[in-house]
């Protein structure tokens, strides 16, 4: 696999991974640590999937305005089950911006194995890089 294709197809995918956790880590942060907590449920699970095995759930909880609101969350997990109980932290200014957690909470622990997938995958691209020269 020495191709300068090859090579470029792991560096970019790392750094897409990479970009990717940063992003979704500092969005999340920015409402965990500013917004609104309070409790929602897990109103269904949407029908809709990008790739036919994960379905978003739909999240309904009512702000501290009495405003309610039911919107498709940003992840999911496969205990996720209609009428489950999850804690909502909204963006006061954009109730509809809002991220939830369950009691064991994948995301952050996910989001960390997409960060060592990209790294792995730049070092991998970078070996293949070297070895390319070197022949």
């Amino acid at each position: 696999m020495k191709d300068p294709v090859d090579i470029i197809y792991f560096l970019v995918g790392g750094a897409i991974a990479i970009f990717s956790f940063f992003k979704f880590r500092e969005k999340r942060k920015k409402i965990l640590d500013n917004g609104i907590e309070v409790k929602g449920i897990i109103y269904e699970i949407d029908d809709i999937s990008i790739n036919n095995e994960t379905n978003y759930p739909l999240i309904r909880f009512v702000t501290k305005e009495g405003l309610w609101i039911t919107e498709k969350g940003n992840w999911t997990s496969t205990s996720l089950k209609p009428g489950a109980e999850v804690t909502v932290v909204y963006n006061s200014n954009d109730p509809k911006e809002f991220t939830y957690r369950i009691s064991y909470d994948w995301s952050d622990i996910l989001g960390y194995l997409l960060l060592i997938a990209g790294v792995a995958s730049i070092g991998v691209g970078l070996w293949f890089a070297y070895q390319y020269l070197i022949s």
